[in-house]
């Protein structure tokens, strides 16, 4: 199948508003953000969870998304799929901050970098990258992905001076082409990461502060002191009680993104039973499915900022299957029968990683689960690691959240395949499953694909070592301020402010 996209510069520059203020070309004031997470590496080819916001400062991607979502050409121009090839068209007269070129050679190297690595989802169908003349870059998949553009939008089509990735120092040294460059000098460790204007950007006119700011403040009560006080002008929180006080204070502003949103679930890791063997018996985690009061969860976690999920989709998705609603409904004389049926009727215990963002979710869990006579011991863990810890067989179970806008074919990329990377115990699929997950990837159109991934929903709910617990919106909490400043704009999708053309509320 053969599917063309070719942008002009004028339908592209309306699209992603390039065409800039010459008043905005020197930029002035700062803009300062909070991040949840604390920063563990800048190196985009190496980063495997949240923290996204520490990077969009410096880092561009070839593509990126328009405010319905749709893949809009940045650094790329444009794009051709053929079969297992992706021809695209690179933009001409960027340069890194470093004074070195961006082009196919360059680009290239990026995406086979990210391939050798391995830790980047989008790129796992990837084959290699070369180039074929100076603004030309094709991409030779593995197997038809109906979504490598959308996966160009994210870190996996973000691009690094080459000169850059031979640096050990890269986690804290970033060198892209993007509207800003980091400066050590100005920053200070475990507290705020600091970003001054590129002088190389090829797009100047979209360069409106003298200075942005991001701050690394993983605790609720202190992120929130701190949008309080002015310290920050933005920050990203979870469904949690601090952004219910942000919701109610007449002088802040909640913002609920639209755009996907983080479906918050239990993995299985150890389902073939390794370490727990009560993890490999299917009534075990249906018992566990049954036992979670989901809306009690969201009142009492998440202060009615959510809502109840049975699948991997959210409501509006196109995958998202209604028929799959309240499949695990909260029925505790249901989960005690299975629990009574299973090999353990006894119960059994087991270690999950904590960071202290999640710490309440868990302990709620763990109530849950304890009417059962399961025991789930909270270890915590430092923040920021929780997405590489539970890539390893450290634990027997993790917590993760996933962004309901992302691809479906990454339900088995992350979770189904026996090399998913959080499958670390390499479990094999089920033939089912299996079957489901590659049949996903033979059209392109969504219409055609929905019906197979809304089959791969009802079945992992029948093999039900993916525990769905609640979705909710990707949450901003803002000044008044920010709240008014017609140059904030989200992200579609993401936990991060497009920086080109943001100017300081002052």
């Amino acid at each position: 199948m053969r599917k063309r996209i070719a942008q002009t510069a004028a339908l592209v520059a309306l699209a992603l508003g390039l065409a800039g203020s010459p008043a905005w070309a020197r930029g002035s004031g700062t803009f300062k953000y909070a991040e949840q997470v604390k920063l563990i590496t800048m190196d985009p080819q190496q980063q495997s969870g949240s923290g996204v916001p520490y990077l969009r400062p410096v880092y561009e991607s070839l593509f990126e998304k328009g405010p319905d979502g749709e893949a809009l050409p940045l650094l790329a121009t444009g794009y051709e799929v053929d079969g297992l090839d992706v021809t695209i068209t690179l933009r001409e007269g960027v340069s890194f901050s470093n004074g070195e070129a961006f082009n196919a050679e360059a680009a290239a190297a990026n995406i086979n970098r990210g391939v050798r690595l391995g830790i980047i989802e989008g790129l796992q169908t990837v084959e290699s990258a070369e180039a074929v003349d100076e603004f030309t870059l094709r991409i030779r998949l593995k197997e038809i992905d109906p979504a490598i553009i959308n996966s160009l939008c994210y870190t996996g089509g973000m691009m690094i001076a080459p000169a850059a990735m031979e640096d050990p120092a890269l986690d804290r040294n970033p060198v892209g082409t993007g509207p800003y460059v980091h400066s050590r000098e100005l920053s200070r460790e475990g507290e705020v990461q600091v970003y001054v204007p590129n002088p190389t950007y090829w797009d100047k006119d979209k360069i409106g502060l003298s200075r942005y700011e991001v701050w690394e403040i993983p605790d609720d009560t202190a992120r929130l002191n701190a949008l309080k006080t002015g310290q920050i002008d933005a920050g990203n929180w979870l469904s949690n009680a601090q952004a219910a006080i942000i919701d109610r204070s007449p002088d802040l502003r909640l913002i609920r993104h639209k755009g996907g949103g983080l479906n918050y679930h239990v993995v299985i890791s150890d389902r073939e039973g390794t370490v727990v063997p009560a993890f490999a018996d299917p009534l075990v985690r249906k018992a566990m499915a049954h036992a979670i009061d989901r809306e009690a969860f969201n009142q009492a976690i998440q202060f009615g900022l959510a809502v109840k999920s049975f699948q991997p989709y959210g409501q509006g998705d196109w995958a998202y299957d209604p028929a799959l609603d309240g499949v695990y409904e909260y029925d505790l004389d249901k989960a005690r029968e299975l629990m009574a049926q299973s090999n353990f009727p006894d119960g059994f215990a087991f270690d999950m990683p904590s960071i202290p963002i999640y710490q309440s979710r868990l302990e709620a869990l763990a109530g849950f689960f304890q009417e059962i006579g399961i025991t789930m011991n909270i270890v915590p863990v430092e923040p920021g690691t929780l997405a590489r810890r539970s890539r390893t067989t450290d634990f027997p179970a993790t917590n993760l959240v996933w962004n309901t806008i992302t691809d479906p074919k990454f339900v088995a990329l992350r979770y189904i395949y026996e090399n998913a990377a959080y499958n670390p115990f390499k479990a094999k699929p089920s033939e089912t499953l299996l079957a489901l997950a590659q049949e996903g990837l033979t059209s392109v159109e969504t219409d055609v694909r929905a019906p197979v991934y809304q089959k791969m929903a009802a079945q992992l709910a029948e093999e039900a070592f993916l525990i769905f617990v609640t979705n909710a919106p990707i949450l901003f909490g803002v000044s008044e301020k920010t709240a008014n400043n017609p140059t904030v704009v989200y992200r579609y999708g993401e936990d991060s402010i497009n920086l080109r053309g943001l100017r300081a509320n002052d």
